[in-house]
């Protein structure tokens, strides 16, 4: 009798374990920790942006995601190499960023009170349009 409940908890495991993500790299990890215990880890983006050529825009990195309504979400980054710049967009307008260039400072992590459940637009930039090579991370926060 005994054996068989070891074999059902054997397969309970595989089963739910099948559903996470097998292949997270630790560096994705590393970084979705820095969001903080009160942060449910949702998504990465892993970006690897050239430097722009003269005359041209800046490179840059951009992922659609729905967001639901009354929620806050917690955005992070982690750089490799260069200093990276996370804006959220809804259809048209730039609602959030982690860096202000007037005052030239920084935010990270930076949260965001979802109003609207819709479409938003992630970009994520280097700033100077210099290369870079950064892992950004999208969290929900518990209320």
């Amino acid at each position: 009798m005994r054996a068989i409940y070891n074999l059902l908890a054997v397969l309970l495991f595989l089963g739910v374990t099948a559903f996470l993500p097998q292949d997270t790299p630790d560096d994705v990890m590393e970084c979705a920790e820095k969001a903080g215990p009160s942060a449910v880890y949702l998504k990465d983006f892993q970006v690897d942006l050239e430097a722009a050529t003269p005359g041209e825009r800046p490179p840059m990195f951009r992922q659609a995601v729905v967001l639901r309504g009354n929620n806050i979400y917690r955005f992070n980054l982690c750089n490799k190499q260069g200093e990276a710049v996370i804006r959220i967009y809804d259809s048209s307008r730039m609602l959030l960023t982690s860096y202000d260039a007037a005052s030239g400072k920084e935010y990270n992590p930076i949260q965001f009170m979802c109003k609207k459940t819709g479409p938003y637009n992630i970009v994520i930039t280097f700033k100077d349009g210099t290369a870079g090579e950064a892992i950004g991370i999208m969290s929900h926060v518990k209320k």
